[in-house]
């Protein structure tokens, strides 16, 4: 039988607006599904991530073709489409909950690099060198951080608690700011930015401000 995935939107172009390759082009494939939060608007607000901005419940079983298919007729047609520059995020929900390695082989092959933006709570399939993981932790009962990423990213002041893990590790350490759902915009999103500049300066972090809200793109 031919794997499918659980896809709940494929879109773009648009830029990664987080990590270590924010600001760069990039189209978005949104796994369904997620194991911090089932994404009921009831209860949110009892989930590891009351914060989260993204629809993720549902989504259509695609095979990896029809997916690369669709990739593929969202890349603009120039005469260079910026092959060394463009780039997929692979996000969710929580979208090691589906990707095996096919997929990121795939991914990896189609794009110069690929993001994979994870709790930290799966364990991610074997992945080419180009395949990055970007791990925001939540603190999810009985599911413990197991992966070790390229780089972490810590949501002020939320999940503050696995700062110091994430300092130990050696590999960049984004902090970014919780953003209320009216954008980033008000007294409590200034405040939550200035505790990241405040760890910026005094840990060494790198700040997150996710771009593409400020630029107003998906």
């Amino acid at each position: 039988m031919t794997r499918t995935y659980a896809v709940k939107e494929i879109f773009g172009p648009t830029i990664q607006g987080e990590g270590l390759h924010a600001g760069m082009p990039c189209l978005f494939v949104r796994l369904a599904g997620c194991n911090a939060w089932d994404g009921r608007a009831e209860t949110r607000a009892a989930s590891a991530c009351p914060y989260c901005d993204t629809d993720f419940r549902g989504g259509t079983p695609l095979d990896l073709p029809t997916i690369l298919l669709r990739l593929d007729a969202l890349r603009p047609r120039t005469p260079d489409p910026g092959p060394r520059t463009w780039g997929c995020v692979l996000t969710g929900g929580e979208p090691l909950l589906q990707a095996d390695q096919a997929l990121l082989a795939a991914l990896g092959a189609a794009f110069a690099w690929v993001d994979i933006e994870t709790n930290g709570t799966r364990p991610c399939p074997p992945r080419p060198a180009n395949v990055f993981i970007s791990c925001s932790p939540k603190a999810i009962t009985g599911q413990p951080v197991v992966v070790e990423p390229d780089w972490w990213k810590i949501l002020i002041p939320e999940q503050q608690a696995f700062l110091d893990r994430a300092l130990a590790g050696g590999t960049p350490v984004f902090v970014q700011p919780t953003c209320p759902d009216g954008g980033p915009v008000g007294s409590v999103y200034a405040e939550n930015v200035r505790r990241c500049v405040d760890l910026c300066t005094a840990e060494g972090c790198r700040l997150s401000l996710q771009l593409h809200k400020y630029a107003g793109v998906p």
